[in-house]
């Protein structure tokens, strides 16, 4: 652990490169081998004592090598044949545990498991619907899933569901996806090794970076290297030395690169990431504020700003600072009275206030169970 706002991965580059694992994110490895991506599944257990559910779940592995390889790990066991072993039973099994868990750590064998023995539209279904609850409930789960093509449209809706996406091959990991950090992170690659069973990182040169991030964006668009070779009007054999991290590509070429595949060169580097959007995550769902704001997104630069304030029964509140725009109270639980210096107005679920010209000045929650409101600014 990190500390309460945060889990660790158990490795000191990640933890630094990510801040941490909020807790509810899944994490999903893509990688040629289950092999490569074990040393990771090793290093968030090795940090798991502080856990209440641990668990393991088993789609054929045997139990007894999971009991070595993760000690104090339950064993979900979905291998053919058992009673958890079709998708609805193990999919309510993880429900139960998870849900009576504060803090969850689950580790799945590999999706080409369920792929292989479900179809891929059941694993797919098994995902979009055990990915969101573990958010839900707080709960961190270590996916895996390979490369192949016929694993691709698997891949995608994976991608699009899951909160982080972290890409192994060649001896690097490239951060593909990881919802709620901040600019910089998704794209990042480092070099890759391991040591006594536990992997060790570090930041890869700007070159590596490069490559990485050129094939990730040929990948993406179903381009081969002779393909993304004839649009730059480069050998092949070039295009395979920059993916490798064998060299560089000119200013000049980097730059027509960029026009031809129509992204900026922030977007190029990242590997064409860019999803329009910035997601402000809760640390733990499962905990309250208690009282005091707590700030999703805060940045005068978008010209909003967004806080959530959660009131134990009859408890009350005050903005830890002073606003002279636009605000807005909204209401997601509870019966929650907005102190203002013209009025007292009281809100029910659901319900909004729009302050153009009265300053919020507190919140009191005037209900038996706990009240949840944002508070949303507009800076002038």
């Amino acid at each position: 652990m990190m500390d309460d706002a945060t889990a660790s991965t158990g490795v000191a580059a990640l933890d630094a490169a990510l801040d941490g694992l909020y807790w509810g994110d899944n994490v999903v490895w893509e990688t040629e081998t289950r092999a490569a991506v074990e040393p990771f599944y090793g290093a968030v257990a090795d940090g798991s004592d502080d856990y209440d559910l641990k668990a393991y779940v088993a789609l054929a592995r045997a139990p007894e090598e999971i009991a070595a390889a993760y000690p104090g790990f339950e064993v979900i066991d979905a291998r053919p044949g058992r009673p958890l072993g079709r998708a609805a039973p193990l999919l309510q099994a993880v429900y139960e545990r998870c849900d009576r868990a504060d803090r969850g750590l689950l580790l799945f064998d590999p999706l080409d498991e369920m792929a292989a023995r479900w179809g891929t539209d059941t694993a797919r279904a098994f995902f979009v619907r055990c990915c969101p609850h573990l958010l839900e409930v707080g709960a961190i789960a270590y996916w895996s899933v390979g490369h192949g093509a016929a694993l691709a449209p698997l891949r995608r809706e994976i991608a699009e569901i899951t909160q982080c996406v972290f890409t192994l091959s060649e001896g690097r990991l490239r951060i593909a996806k990881a919802e709620a950090r901040g600019p910089g992170v998704e794209g990042s690659v480092f070099r890759m090794g391991v040591k006594d069973g536990r992997p060790e990182l570090e930041a890869a040169p700007v070159a590596a970076r490069l490559g990485t991030a050129l094939r990730a964006v040929r990948t993406q668009r179903h381009m081969s290297q002779s393909d993304l070779a004839r649009l730059l009007g480069i050998s092949p054999s070039a295009v395979s030395q920059v993916e490798r991290g064998r060299r560089g590509l000119s200013l000049e070429t980097l730059l027509d690169a960029c026009t031809k595949l129509d992204l900026t060169l922030d977007e190029l580097l990242r590997g064409d990431v860019n999803p329009g959007y910035r997601l402000a995550r809760r640390h733990d769902p499962r905990r309250r504020s208690d009282g005091r704001p707590l700030a999703l997104v805060d940045d005068r630069r978008a010209g909003l700003r967004a806080y959530l304030v959660t009131l134990a029964p009859r408890g009350q509140a005050q903005p830890h600072l002073t606003h002279k725009g636009v605000e807005m109270v909204a209401v997601v639980s509870g019966l929650v009275q907005v102190m203002l210096d013209s009025g007292r107005p009281v809100l029910r679920r659901g319900e909004t206030l729009l302050a153009e010209r009265s300053a919020v000045l507190g919140w009191r929650n005037l209900g038996e169970g706990d009240a949840t409101l944002f508070w949303i600014l507009r800076d002038d």
